[in-house]
Parts: structure tokens; sequence; C-alpha cells
């Protein structure tokens, strides 16, 4: 999104079939996708310097030729440069006047896996570019690409590296002419960075996906407040930032797009009060979770001419058309989606999005697969692991008990010998958290880092994770967990 004034603006988007949105009245939208040129496919980032001049760059698909449009008439005519000597993937655009820009992005291969970053810059409206990372020096690990860039001034600027294993950026304070790449060292390992936002030199954010990226990301967030010498963990600005937008102005000096729309509020210092990420998880609404399918609903208007249903990856890959209608049947409809792509393969684990479009009305919602296996399935694999593991755990713990089902102490090496029970009893006594393997101190504080760390097959503890997951469900007594 990028507007010249309160009223002109413009809405790039990663479809093919809408790709550009203008208004002149800050309420109305146009579709200007039909005058556009074929490349690039996707619009991933897009600048407005002033009323009638617009840079957008694509795509964020390496697979896909990457490109640079430009209009200087409003949208009426547009010219595009292909940018594929330059770079495989174009992420963000800035540009400070109707000439001088940047594009970042990455090159290297047409996957992800095979991405180093640019950095390019133009000083006559995007006829050359300059990839000012080129002799710089920096060994750029495999991977990693440019995402979102900030200038603060003519001087500093800032650009996010996504990478799915580490975490990075570039700092520069020449204006562009050099850059430094600088590692994020928060306690959480954050990592794929997105969004990124410096209130100043000194004060500033980076919005990721975590550690737990891609089968159980986070969402979470590092700030720094000494210049960018060192992190410390920000999960109260918010969760999964893709973008920051100040405002120039108190109280309400900046705003971020996630998890949901997050407002930065000047406070005085007595009234902060720093926000565990647990806590802003539980005060945000869960993701729905899915296991072997997802019901998608939709409700068809009469006399409604097309309706389609797409399956998205967290990269905004196209994953799936599920549902594509003309003249769709009237009513409450439900679809379901059995987590296999167009080719019939499987998609694993991991976040989904789905889109479901009424004659251009689209509504857009998330879920999460924590594991291939559903809850039932997961519990009667715990059973099967406890089973397999009791001979040599009955040798000890005699001194361990745990609440039984009528609330008298019941000894762990009897328990044994009755893994629903067991499994009951981790859930009565608190250390099994259902839904919450964070909070689950049998998984965090005993095999994590207690006195069964390294005791169990790595294969297994993944499983305890994905079981408490999805719930803990305990096989023939989910009827009755309610009481547990």
């Amino acid at each position: 999104m990028s507007f010249s004034s309160a009223k002109d603006g413009w809405i790039g988007s990663i479809t093919r079939r809408q790709r550009l949105w203008k208004t002149t009245d800050g309420k109305t939208w146009n579709d200007m996708t039909p005058k556009l040129q074929p490349q690039p496919s996707a619009i991933c980032g897009i600048s407005s310097p002033s009323k009638n001049v617009v840079f957008a760059s694509g795509t964020q698909y390496p697979s896909r030729e990457a490109a640079v449009m430009h209009t200087a008439d409003g949208g009426e005519t547009w010219n595009s440069v292909s940018m594929a000597a330059h770079a495989n993937l174009l992420i963000d655009t800035h540009f400070t006047d109707d000439t001088h820009g940047w594009v970042v992005g990455g090159i290297g291969g047409t996957t992800y896996d095979r991405l180093k970053p640019v950095v390019l810059f133009t000083a006559n409206g995007g006829k050359t570019w300059e990839d000012r990372l080129r002799n710089s020096g920096i060994n750029f690990p495999r991977g990693e690409w440019g995402w979102k860039i900030q200038f603060l001034d003519d001087r500093v600027g800032f650009v996010s590296l996504e990478n799915d294993t580490a975490a990075a950026i570039l700092k520069t304070t020449d204006g562009g002419q050099t850059w430094k790449r600088i590692e994020i060292t928060d306690p959480q390992g954050n990592v794929n960075l997105e969004g990124i936002g410096f209130l100043d030199e000194m004060t500033g954010w980076v919005g990721g996906w975590g550690s737990g990226f891609p089968s159980n990301p986070l969402g979470t967030t590092s700030g720094t407040a000494d210049g960018v010498a060192t992190w410390s963990d920000a999960n109260d600005v918010g969760r999964f930032i893709n973008r920051f937008r100040f405002t120039g102005s108190e109280p309400i000096v900046a705003y971020a797009s996630g998890g949901t729309i997050y407002q930065c509020i000047v406070t005085p210092e007595t009234e902060h009060a720093r926000i565990s990420l647990a806590a802003r998880r539980a005060a945000e609404t869960p993701l729905p979770l899915a296991w072997e399918s997802l019901a998608i609903e939709a409700q068809v208007p009469e006399n409604a001419m097309r309706l389609t249903i797409t399956i998205f990856d967290p990269r905004q890959t196209l994953v799936k058309i599920l549902v594509d209608e003309k003249s769709p049947n009237p009513g409450s409809r439900t679809f379901k989606w059995d987590f296999k792509n167009e080719g019939g393969a499987e998609t694993g684990i991991g976040h989904f999005m789905y889109r479901v479009s009424i004659d251009g009305e689209a509504t857009t919602g998330m879920i999460a697969r924590p594991g291939l296996a559903s809850p039932a399935e997961l519990g009667a694999r715990v059973v099967e692991m406890i089973e397999r593991y009791a001979p040599l755990a009955r040798r000890s713990h005699d001194e361990l008990v745990l609440p039984g089902a009528d609330g008298t102490p019941a000894t762990l090496k009897s328990l044994f010998n009755t893994p629903r029970e067991l499994m009951a009893a981790l859930i009565r006594g608190g250390w099994v958290v259902p839904g919450a393997p964070d909070r689950s101190m049998f998984l965090v504080a005993i095999i994590g880092t207690g006195p069964m760390q390294g005791e169990l097959a790595q294969v297994d503890v993944d499983l305890l994770s994905e079981w408490i997951t999805a719930g803990a469900v305990i096989p023939g007594l989910e009827s009755d967990q309610r009481s547990l």
C-alpha cells in the first residue's frame, strides 16, 4: 500500500486476476489491472512518491520473472522493466522522489533456499539499477533475501532479511552507499524476519515468524534500544508483524500490521508494562487447528455469478484452487480440503490461508495444521510409546506420585501399567496443559531441561509436543476429559 496524500493511494496484490487498485477519494477503489503490463505477475512492493507517479515491484516468487513497473500519468499507461538480470525475487519498493528509489529482494536461483539479498538503487526513475550489495564483502548465507526497507532520513536506512533459520538486518549510515549485516540476538531466537521499523536511530523493532517456523511459528518480535548493538524480546509490540508505519506525531506514533493491527502510543514511563508473548497470544483470537481435513464455510447469495475458494501457504504461494464455480448454488455450503495440492501431493504441516471469493467480494481465514495425524491417533501413539518405555520406567519412579482418578495419590510406577490413566494423571496434576506445549512443565521442565533430558528419542519428544498441541486427547476417555 502507498498513499501520496490523504486521498490518493494504491494497493498492490499478489494475485494475478486483480493486481492493483487505485483510490482518489480515500473511500472507493478502482481495479487498474486491465491497464497493466504482464510483468510483474504479482505486486509485492509499491511506492507512490507523488500523485500520479507509482513504482511497483514483484514478484515474491523466485520461480517467476522479477520486474518493476511504473506510471507517470496516474495509471493510464504503464511501462514494465524486467529485473531478471538483477534479481530472482523482489519484495519491497521505496522511492524518495520521482527518480530516486530502491527495491529489495534476492538473487541466486528459482527456489528460496538458493537466494542471497539484493538492494537495488536507481537515480533515473528505474531505467538503470545498481546493486549496492554487489561489492559489499558481506558473506551472506544461502536462503536469505531482503524483505522490507525503511529510511529514517537521507543517511540512515534498514532492510529486514528473511531467513528460515537465522535473523539479521542490514543497516546503512551513508545513504545506502554501503551496508552492514547485523545479527538479531534476542533470547527467543527469532527467525524469518519481515517487518522492520525504527522510531529513531536508537529505537527499533523487527517482526518475524519465530524460532518454531515453519511447523509451529510463534510470531515473535525483537527490539533494540541502543542502535542495534543489543536485542531483546519485544513481543508486547505484536505478532507476525509484516509492516510498520510511522505517523510523525503523538500520541499515536506508529501502526504495525501482522496478526492484527497494532498501535504504538506514547505513554509515561510509569504506565508502561511489558506484556509476555503468552499473554499476547492469550489476548488474541487463537488460530483454529485442523489435522486430517479443513472444512470451509461459504454463504452463497441468490444469483451469485462466481464462487472461488483458494488455498495459500505462508509464502502466499497458491497451493490449490479448491472451488471455481460459475452460477454457484445458493445457501450455506461447506467445502472440505484434504491438505493435498493441485497435483494430489500431501502439503504437510504448518500454517495455511484460504480465501473465499463471491463475485469479487473476498473473505480470508488462516488455520494451523500442527500435525499430520488426528488428535485421537496422536493419543493412541502416546499410549504405544508409554507401553514401549514402561518396562524400563517401572524399575524406578518409586517416590513420585500423581493425582489418581478418585483424587488420591497414585505412584508414577503403578501408572505405567495403565498408560491412559498416566496420561490423565499428568493432565490432572497440571504437568500437561492441553493445547499449550510451551506451558506444559512435563515437556518443558522435566523432558526439556530436567531429569529426563536426553532420555527420550527426539521423535518421541516431538510426538508428545504434537499430542499436547492437539489437545492431549486420551483414546477411550475423550468424552470424560472435561472432568479431568
